[in-house]
């Protein structure tokens, strides 16, 4: 039986086996899944006993763990993120999920005008995914200014896209907004990020706990198309799978049942 896992720090909350292993009920596979809690000074003596087939990896190892590694893949290498592990091969899927869940709702990224909220690791995995999908320009907003700048020059040097930064008294003439902060997140489901909601906007949100956040019901009262995170954390999720089975995975799955059992666990 083939052996998966998800490292990281706290690791209680992460719905990543339920994921997984009805990935894996789906397509009748000889698979199990677990979490693992590895603390920061415990990644050292994990790496070198870990025996899994492949492993996902959350907060705080994401590129703690790339010296361990053998390789990366090129979006591992600029985005400067693992999430994904497999023979030693570093990946990073959270742009492929951000991508797929795009898709998945019907909004085309090509010649789009974006604002990404924050100026994190999320942040860094979408611009990449904005980049590759040749959007027509990027605007960062975020509340500490050399963040949003180090993001910028980031854009910069990987993309000829158009980038800069926005403050929240500009207005805006973005069509897509994804917020990349932890604003709205459980258990501070009140916290929404500061932003005026146009009705022709897409709203797109990367919590998936609660499903829909309070910035996205307020986008939804306005008009707007909205989409919240749960679909980013699937798609991301059967990317891993690919690679770990060496097989599209993700072509056989039945992609709304799955999110039925997700959503069961988030209510």
């Amino acid at each position: 039986m083939k052996q998966f896992a998800v490292i990281g720090y706290p690791i209680a909350h992460s719905l990543s086996p339920v994921l997984h292993r009805e990935i894996y009920r789906q397509l009748d596979l000889e698979a199990s899944f677990e979490k693992i809690h590895v603390m920061q000074n415990e990644l050292h003596s994990f790496m070198k006993e870990n025996e899994l087939d492949g492993f996902n990896v959350t907060i705080p190892h994401k590129q703690s763990v790339i010296p361990f590694l053998d390789e990366l893949d090129e979006s591992a290498q600029i985005i400067g993120a693992v999430n994904c592990v497999h023979n030693g091969i570093g990946y990073n899927t959270d742009w492929i999920g951000f991508t797929k869940a795009m898709e998945q709702n019907g909004v085309d990224l090509k010649e789009k005008n974006s604002l990404i909220l924050g100026a994190g690791g999320a942040a860094r995995a979408v611009a990449y995914a904005l980049i590759q999908s040749n959007v027509n320009s990027i605007s960062i907003m975020n509340r500490t200014k050399q963040n949003a700048d180090t993001l910028v020059k980031w854009i910069k040097n990987n993309s000829n896209i158009s980038v800069n930064t926005q403050t929240h008294e500009h207005s805006n003439t973005q069509t897509l907004i994804i917020n990349c902060t932890p604003l709205g997140m459980w258990p501070n489901t009140e916290a929404i990020p500061e932003f005026e909601i146009q009705k022709d906007q897409v709203l797109v949100d990367t919590i998936y706990n609660p499903i829909e956040t309070r910035w996205l019901e307020l986008g939804k009262e306005k008009g707007a198309k909205v989409i919240g995170g749960l679909d980013m954390f699937i798609t991301q999720g059967l990317a891993s799978a690919d690679i770990w089975f060496g097989e599209k995975i993700s072509k056989k799955i039945k992609f709304d049942p799955l999110k039925k059992v997700l959503k069961l666990k988030l209510c």
